[in-house]
């Protein structure tokens, strides 16, 4: 019995330090937890309550997590359309952006064929609208009388003006020297010209600009750029102003546009062998002159389908651009206005011909003119040679021949006097009608200088007050024969040649942008894409371009708080950008479009607020709601400590004791560890 006694107090011992060790456990447990228990069951009839408030916290917390990731976005919002608003108040200020465009500057005209023509510009009497590099040129007239050229004045924007000009022409012409140039953003410019000297082919430039507008052009360039970072902001993983497709970049080129290149031809058909090229994309097309062409803008487009405009629609496969002519202007325009193109022109001349006057061998004096081979006396009339040098000619050459009559007075005690009455000039400009006439003559055909020997002849002989019978030598049709109408009556001549020649050119420019384009009111409704949409040209239509963004902020209630880049007022913004960037292309309506253009902006100054205050009126609520969560879950943790609580200071108190209890039983254990049941037992 003994033995037994002893066996029982030793299992009660066991159980005493297992239990003190659980009692210990409990109580660590809870200090830690800051809870009397994580077993729910524990609780009993509280345990629904206690998962119920659980419940509720993690749903609070939820919503107020994403209210929280929102603020983010939505303070972005706010700040982005608050700029909007300012930079739309900014464009209609006129500290800002002036309201004309300044005085135009006018550069020196540069004079290339001085000697066959020379002009400058009234300044007073002209007008100009566009930005450009104004191209005279001078060729003979196609139509007008003997003398006449037709004069072209063009911005090589598109812009050309043709006047046919005679300055012998008795009476004066009257405005035949103001050029109203049509085509182009340079249309309605009036350049009036003062035309020091035309007696050939010749061309002539200047540049027109209006330097103020510089600080505008980069205030409204920088603008739209800043325009389109802001709507390509991105917060975390979106995209803000993308709508509901958040991984999308929302906005292109708020400037897209078809590029759009002219090329001017420049200049009258040319010798033959002139070749015309024009590298489009790395393309090479050329056309080389034959001679036979009615016109030179066969180079660009003939009935053959061989000018250059029609080689390139022909290429295969089709190049990204269209190429139409009109007026001897060639437009290239872009297909796509994503992409761009390049455009290169070049005009090769062939050789030149030299011509010149030349001693006639039969002269009494070789090295000075008149080329007298007959001096004048009481029984013979004084004999002149003119002869023309080289068979061929340029179109363009200028002939020239002075006639006047000579008369010596005799001074007494003093050297004679020689005094040359007028003189008279005659002059032909060879042009291309000359090649075509000399072609359809029979055989044998004559040679240039030779068909333009016998057009001073015809000059000369249809004026009846000239001193001299003019004829062509038998033995030299390039040589002209000057006889005087009477013995003894000298006359003095003088001869030259302008071999100026035609100069053609291709004048290649590249419009600046939106230049031609005139509407800028249009805006889309969904789920139609606005043109500077990155998915405009896959996708003309998209209802989650338009989605505003929204978040769910406790149950049944959601806010939306977002702004699209399709959003009216931001299409409006963006249209007047580029009414302003049109404005600046064609000075020339400046002033128009710029008050056109604030207009508008004035109106979406206040819509751009407008967006703005929506987006800060969802936070305002979403605020709200985030205050009202806080407000629940401070309620639900104060009642979850209610019942799960502890009260820290008596647990620790607690678990002291137990710990010092626990000591002294495993005390009292290490006394008995000898004491086992095998060896009481024993």
């Amino acid at each position: 019995m003994t033995g037994i006694s002893s066996y029982a107090s030793y299992l009660n011992l066991v159980r005493t330090v297992t239990g003190g060790q659980r009692n210990i456990d409990t109580l660590s447990q809870q200090l830690s937890s800051g809870k009397q228990s994580t077993d729910v069951a524990f609780y009993g009839v509280q345990t629904q309550r206690l998962l119920d408030l659980r419940t509720e916290l993690v749903r609070r917390q939820s919503y107020t997590q994403v209210i929280d990731q929102t603020s983010t976005r939505v303070q972005s919002y706010n700040t982005i359309m608050e700029r909007m608003a300012d930079m739309a108040s900014e464009l209609t200020s006129t500290t800002r952006l002036p309201a004309g465009p300044g005085a135009v500057r006018v550069s020196t005209v540069n004079n290339a064929t001085a000697g066959s023509m020379k002009v400058s510009v009234d300044l007073t009497n002209s007008r100009f609208m566009a930005e450009a590099t104004y191209t005279v040129s001078a060729i003979p007239s196609r139509s007008g009388p003997p003398g006449s050229f037709d004069v072209t004045v063009s911005d090589g924007l598109g812009g050309v003006a043709t006047n046919t000009i005679n300055l012998k022409q008795v009476p004066p012409q009257v405005d035949a020297d103001r050029f109203t140039i049509t085509g182009g953003p340079g249309d309605g410019a009036i350049v009036k010209l003062n035309i020091e000297k035309l007696e050939g082919s010749g061309i002539s430039s200047f540049d027109v600009s209006w330097p103020e507008l510089t600080a505008t052009k980069e205030i409204i360039k920088g603008m739209t750029a800043e325009l389109q970072s802001l709507l390509n902001q991105k917060v975390g993983d979106r995209y803000l102003f993308a709508g509901s497709r958040y991984d999308t970049v929302p906005v292109g080129d708020l400037i897209s546009a078809k590029q759009i290149n002219r090329v001017t031809l420049v200049g009258e058909r040319g010798d033959v062998g002139t070749t015309y090229e024009m590298t489009l994309n790395g393309k090479r097309f050329t056309y080389v002159t034959t001679g036979q062409e009615q016109s030179l803008n066969e180079a660009l487009t003939n009935s053959t389908g061989t000018g250059l405009v029609d080689q390139i629609k022909a290429y295969q496969p089709p190049l990204n651009v269209t190429a139409s002519v009109l007026n001897g202007v060639v437009t290239v325009t872009g297909n796509d206005p994503k992409e761009g193109f390049t455009l290169a022109t070049n005009v090769y001349e062939p050789g030149r011909h030299n011509n010149r006057i030349e001693a006639s061998p039969l002269a009494i004096d070789g090295d000075t003119a008149p080329f007298t081979i007959q001096t004048a006396s009481e029984t013979q009339e004084q004999i002149d040679h003119v002869k023309l040098h080289g068979a061929e000619a340029d179109v363009g050459d200028v002939f020239n021949i002075s006639i006047g009559a000579r008369t010596i007075v005799q001074n007494d005690g003093a050297p004679e006097q020689v005094v040359i009455a007028g003189p008279t000039e005659y002059s032909y400009v060879v042009g291309p009608k000359d090649f075509d006439e000399i072609a359809a003559m029979p055989a044998p055909q004559p040679s240039m200088s030779a068909f333009v020997a016998t057009k001073l002849m015809d000059q000369i002989n249809a004026d009846g007050t000239s001193p001299v019978v003019a004829s062509i030598d038998p033995a030299d049709d390039t040589n002209i024969v000057l006889t005087a109408k009477e013995n003894n009556s000298q006359f003095q001549t003088e001869a030259s040649i302008n071999n100026a020649g035609n100069r053609t050119m291709l004048v290649n420019n590249k419009l600046p942008p939106l230049a031609e384009h005139g509407d800028f009111t249009s805006t889309t409704r969904p789920p139609d894409l606005p043109f500077y949409d990155t998915q405009y040209a896959a996708n003309a239509t998209s209802t989650a371009a338009y989605d505003i963004a929204r978040v769910q902020v406790d149950d049944g209630y959601t806010v939306s708080y977002g702004v699209t880049s399709n959003d009216p007022a931001i299409q409006k913004l963006v249209n007047a950008l580029r009414s302003l960037t049109a404005a600046v292309a064609r000075p020339g309506e400046y002033s128009q479009r710029m008050n056109e253009a604030r207009d508008v902006l004035t109106g979406v100054t206040g819509e751009l607020r407008g967006a703005q205050a929506r987006v800060a009126n969802a936070n305002t609520a979403m605020e709200n709601v985030r205050s009202r969560h806080q407000d629940a879950l401070t309620k639900a943790k104060n009642e979850l400590a209610g019942i799960e609580g502890i009260d820290e200071n008596e647990v620790a108190v607690r678990l002291k004791a137990a710990m010092s209890s626990q000591e002294a039983t495993y005390t009292v254990a290490s006394r008995a560890n000898s004491l086992s049941l095998i060896n009481f037992l024993t």
